[in-house]
């Protein structure tokens, strides 16, 4: 990919990997990954009838079948993807410390239409799909991703577990809270702070700061209930 002297790369520190999540993440994950020159070596997924998207990887259902892949595995120095969504944030960071226990190492990628600011800064295991454009000063913790086409302005900052959604724009200094997640073509004021564990729902436009385990929707969004789902 040619760049401009602005822009950088997410790099690639491992090249045989371990995915986490074996639905639609996965999917969208792998022809990234397979660009970049990656191996999936095995798919772990929570669910123990789920199949395999791939024909050519094995799947296996949960930790007890990570630790029966790991123990038969001749791959060396794997590294890992934890594919699974928001609202599952929380769960994605939980399976982060558990695979970093076992030994793997996670790995952050970018497709290579992204266009990244050389001044972000940014925690272990982001995922950044086609066309995300990335500002500069931004600062993002571990396990996020950042959809296609979505647009993160100067100095935002993204705490740990953050989704972003296809087309969403998040205005200068914007703060996301750990685990939050922001829909689709959703677009968020400058300097709007929004707290842990909440949803900004698709289209929805973010004009003041949003609380703590909220759902938000419409113009200008709006509270219509809690979520409670997860405090992992």
């Amino acid at each position: 990919m040619l760049i401009s002297e602005r822009w950088g790369k997410v790099t690639i520190a491992r090249t045989n990997l371990v995915v986490w999540g074996a639905s639609d993440q996965c999917r969208v994950n792998y022809p990234i990954l397979k660009s970049l020159g990656c191996h999936i070596e095995a798919l772990i997924d929570d669910t123990p009838s789920k199949r395999s998207p791939f024909s050519d990887i094995p799947i296996y259902a949960g930790e007890e079948g990570l630790d029966r892949f790991l123990k038969t595995s001749q791959a060396k120095d794997l590294g890992f993807v934890v594919a699974i969504g928001n609202p599952f944030g929380g769960r994605r960071m939980h399976l982060h410390v558990l695979l970093k226990q076992k030994g793997l190492t996670p790995v952050s990628f970018a497709d290579p239409t992204a266009l990244i600011c050389k001044t972000v800064t940014y925690g272990e295991a982001l995922q950044v799909m086609p066309s995300v454009i990335v500002q500069n000063d931004v600062k993002i913790g571990r396990q996020c991703i950042l959809n296609t086409r979505a647009l993160i302005e100067h100095d935002c900052n993204l705490n740990d577990g953050v989704e972003i959604g296809p087309g969403a724009v998040l205005c200068g200094r914007v703060q996301v809270g750990k685990h939050s997640w922001i829909g689709a073509n959703a677009t968020v004021r400058p300097r709007v702070k929004i707290g842990d564990n909440s949803i900004v729902g698709a289209g929805a436009v973010v004009v003041t700061d949003i609380p703590n385990d909220v759902v938000v929707v419409g113009v200008p969004a709006r509270v219509i209930r809690e979520n409670r789902h997860e405090h992992e």
